[in-house]
């Protein structure tokens, strides 16, 4: 079975990025829409350079959360020379500096032929081109005897956010000398 890991995505996504982006306008449209589903950092990191370029583009970004919290420089935080907060980012530049309009809400479709993101609120946003960028998700049952519930006493801090946070606490409270095994899954 030929799975998708996230090396395998980003480079593909990085590989997209230097195809030439031109989507079709619809005639008496003033410009190109572009949605974004995911404001992780793969896209947030493509509506900020596809708003950013000379094409022109109305791009949305589609996000449920109101901010990102990085896994870069999370061993900073582990250590305790970054704060948390360091590595939480709002979408407020995005929409102000980029002119990216952000919708926090869920995805809940995405319709290919009718070229339509139908959102959990009920609205519908049309597009010329879409970008799918879903971010991490677990499959807790993988792991024999982990579930979501284990998260909260063993946590995998791949998500960072309050993972990150519980992570740091953790580690804080062991005795000097004490030892720990992190490990990135296969």
């Amino acid at each position: 079975m030929n799975r998708w890991t996230r090396r395998k995505f980003t480079h593909l996504a990085g590989a997209a990025c230097l195809v030439p982006f031109s989507p079709r306008v619809a005639r008496g449209q003033a410009k190109a829409r572009v949605v974004v589903v995911g404001g992780g950092v793969g896209g947030a990191t493509v509506a900020k350079y596809l708003a950013a370029s000379e094409k022109g583009l109305d791009v949305t970004l589609v996000e449920p959360k109101p901010s990102y919290t990085t896994c870069f420089f999370s061993n900073l935080y582990l250590a305790g020379l970054r704060s948390l907060e360091s590595l939480t980012h709002s979408y407020e530049t995005l929409a102000q500096k980029y002119g990216i309009t952000v919708i926090h809400d869920t995805a809940e479709a995405v319709d290919p032929v009718a070229k339509v993101v139908a959102l959990k609120n009920g609205t519908k946003l049309g597009y010329d081109r879409a970008v799918v960028a879903p971010g991490i998700a677990f499959r807790y049952s993988d792991i024999e005897g982990y579930d979501e519930a284990a998260s909260e006493s063993l946590p995998h801090a791949w998500n960072a956010g309050p993972q990150t946070k519980l992570l740091r606490e953790q580690l804080e409270s062991m005795d000097n000398g004490g030892v720990f095994v992190i490990t990135a899954p296969p």
